[in-house]
């Protein structure tokens, strides 16, 4: 049964695609919804056909109660790209915001029509994936650039009151632990601290490559991450990352997840853009890299080595039935025997979420500024140099009216003049990708990390508080005094830890991102100086 819908956002489809490109205020008759999740097709005013994001339009109401269809069956599709039937394993499903396909195939033996982004790389050991990224609305926005994000849920307030008490109190079932995490306490100055990484690695993410599937009707993205420790690349895509951060985010409910780059739908496929994605998604490696606990946790170092498609699955279903997330990973946690007192804890804890939401803003702010700085860089900046330029390369061409052909010294060198502050214009728009865009994303990382950190500090001070609720009723119940007591403690113990390396954090890798700033900046002036000097010389 076809339908009438209006566009709400204008949406670029992809040259050689099926994909069509619709306008804002244009009507659509719908003649298929059951294309793929996040997929309609339909036909527009021209009788022009074609595919366009579901969550770019909205239905048009009938003017009449419309009848009530019969049942729609769904297409048959008894095999995924597991080779495993659909019906008897929907939990192996790579269903996520974006596309309705599984995760085809892991292995490098696989083929598809893949093209490199940049001409002068080879297409080598490259993966097969499923269809174009295209997200299901239902918990994001969009703005209208295309730029898809998350709406800000609060993770913690559908299941931490459960979780948290069944902890503390001891109700929550005891699990198996395979490995545990250590914490260490130095004196009152450092109350937490995670144990030191004792096999530092990096993860390099290099040469993104387009592929395509079902004769150019799918079209994503795939980048290469090579982990140092096995030097083995595997290929990934955007939407692992996704389910990668999700899966995070469900874990570790007492560490902050540093964010992932925004979800895109137009332009994502275009050349500026994709290098962009990878340098964001590179920063979000190397803070994964760097955390001593996130690291090595099982789900990260599956997503960085797995490449194996049974072996794939099965990381995945037991990640997804992982029971050690929100408050029970606590139970992975070593922490100090030693009770930590609350006269020393409570003001710390309220210290630290004020340094925090101060961090917060102050971070926002800078944010704000390297994006109005980038992009006065890329428009207003070269302007008015191309400007400057121009004015005197102008005057120099009008010394040249009364010379009849003759050379003139002083036309060349007003003229140069104008050519040097025009090449200053176009210094300036590349300028950009060397400071403000790196500082910016190394911004965004710690924005998600400090907007995660009260979430953090108000755990541990909800666990405080249910400590002093059972101190009140425990009616002499010492053992569980105890119980509670420790288990209160490891929670603290947490907490600090976090905001130690938060602090480790700002003061190496956030002072390197502001040194490195401040030296592009240094070698920029100094090159526009330098060609201001040699036009200079030109006049002796």
């Amino acid at each position: 049964m076809s339908f009438k819908v209006r566009v709400l956002y204008d949406f670029q489809g992809e040259p050689g695609t099926a994909e069509m490109s619709i306008s804002t205020g244009e009507t659509l008759t719908v003649t298929r919804t059951d294309v793929g999740d996040g997929w309609w097709e339909g036909i527009n005013s021209k009788k022009q056909s074609g595919l366009f994001p579901e969550a770019y339009v909205e239905r048009i109401a009938a003017s009449n109660p419309p009848s009530i269809p019969a049942p729609v069956l769904q297409p048959p599709n008894p095999q995924n790209s597991w080779g495993e039937s659909q019906q008897s394993h929907h939990d192996d499903d790579w269903d996520d915001d974006w596309d309705d396909d599984t995760y085809s195939e892991i292995g490098n033996n696989h083929t598809t029509n893949q093209q490199s982004i940049y001409s002068n790389e080879p297409n080598q050991n490259q993966l097969s994936y499923s269809n174009v990224d295209i997200p299901n609305m239902g918990n994001n926005s969009i703005d209208n650039k295309g730029t898809v994000t998350k709406k800000s849920l609060n993770i913690f307030s559908s299941y931490v009151k459960s979780g948290l008490e069944g902890y503390i109190l001891s109700t929550s079932p005891t699990l198996p632990v395979s490995k545990k995490i250590h914490i260490y306490r130095e004196g009152d100055e450092i109350i937490g601290k995670w144990e030191v990484i004792s096999n530092p690695y990096t993860v390099q993410i290099t040469s993104p490559k387009k592929a395509t599937k079902m004769g150019g009707l799918k079209s994503f993205i795939a980048y290469q991450l090579t982990p140092s420790f096995s030097n083995v690349e595997v290929s990934r895509r955007y939407k692992h990352f996704d389910w990668l951060h999700d899966r995070l985010m469900a874990k570790f409910n007492v560490i902050a997840i540093p964010p992932l780059p925004d979800k895109q739908v137009s332009g994502r496929y275009e050349e500026q853009f994709i290098e962009h994605r990878r340098a964001q998604l590179q920063e979000f490696v190397n803070y994964m890299c760097r955390h001593p606990v996130l690291s090595t946790c099982e789900v990260w170092i599956h997503f960085l080595t797995c490449t194996d498609e049974k072996q794939w699955k099965l990381g995945k279903r037991n990640a997804e039935r992982d029971q050690l997330v929100g408050a029970n990973f606590c139970q992975c946690i070593e922490a100090p025997e030693k009770e930590i007192l609350s006269s020393l804890v409570d003001p710390r804890i309220e210290e630290n979420i004020n340094y925090v939401t101060k961090m917060d803003q102050c971070i926002k702010n800078l944010m704000n500024t390297a994006q109005d700085q980038q992009k006065k860089c890329g428009n207003m900046y070269k302007r008015e140099f191309m400007k400057i330029g121009e004015s005197f390369f102008a005057l120099g061409s009008a010394f040249e009216q009364n010379q009849q052909g003759m050379y003139s010294k002083a036309s060349v060198d007003v003229k140069n003049i104008g050519s040097t502050y025009m090449i200053i214009g176009k210094l300036y728009e590349e300028q950009a990708k060397m400071d403000w865009q790196p500082l910016f994303d190394k911004l965004y990382i710690y924005k998600g990390i400090t907007s995660c950190l009260p979430d953090i500090l108000n755990i541990q001070k909800m666990s405080e508080q249910k400590k002093k609720e059972v101190e009140r009723t425990s009616q002499g119940q010492q053992t569980v005094l105890a119980e509670v007591r420790r288990r209160t403690d490891i929670i603290t113990y947490t907490a600090f830890a976090e905001l130690n390396h938060f602090q480790n954090e700002r003061d190496t890798d956030l002072r390197l991102t502001m040194k490195t700033f401040l030296q592009e900046q240094l070698n920029f002036y100094k090159n526009i100086v330098s060609k201001l000097e040699d036009t200079l010389q030109q006049f002796d």
